[in-house]
């Protein structure tokens, strides 16, 4: 990770461990759908159409669900990446939509987690318990660094303006 990268990431990661569940759910998700935009921005022509379909009240892909879609049916996602934003986002409706009192504690909450890719899942043979929340939090971290540098990764599958032969 380059340096200033590294910088931001550390400086996000106190900030977001420190947040009460709901901040965390909220702030977990906003990252990734951030840089599912950048993603979609980077892939896109460089037209001022593409930036419309991105941002402002009614930009077709101005949701983190339409984000999600896009980016999977273009192939800038994997199968679990896709699956793993998924469930982040369905974990971050749920506390967007409580008015009061949700935590990862929630049956609703902690079932989806539950399908969260588990990544340490010899924990209990160490003698290690893992909360709910550190499934989640684990799941936007690892997410967010596999999409870091995806933008730069996939600059070879960047639309391309066409002439029709017709």
């Amino acid at each position: 990770m380059h340096p200033e990268d590294l910088e931001y990431f550390s400086s996000f990661l106190k900030e977001f461990q420190a947040e009460t569940d709901r901040g965390a759910a909220l702030v977990g998700a906003a990252l990734l759908d951030k840089q599912l935009s950048e993603l979609l921005q980077l892939h896109f022509l460089d037209k001022k159409e593409s930036l419309e379909l991105l941002e402002g009240g009614s930009a077709p892909l101005g949701t983190f669900s339409a984000r999600i879609k896009t980016s999977y049916c273009l192939g800038l996602l994997t199968d679990l990446e896709h699956s793993e934003l998924q469930l982040i986002r369905k974990v971050r409706n749920e506390f967007a939509h409580q008015t009061h009192g949700l935590t990862f504690q929630n049956d609703k909450v902690a079932s989806l987690c539950s399908n969260l890719r588990d990544r340490m899942p010899d924990a209990k043979e160490k003698g290690i318990e893992r909360s709910i929340r550190s499934k989640f939090i684990d799941a936007v971290l690892f997410t967010s660094l596999a999409l870091w540098y995806r933008p730069q990764h996939a600059a070879h599958l960047k639309a391309k303006q066409q002439q029709w032969p017709y």
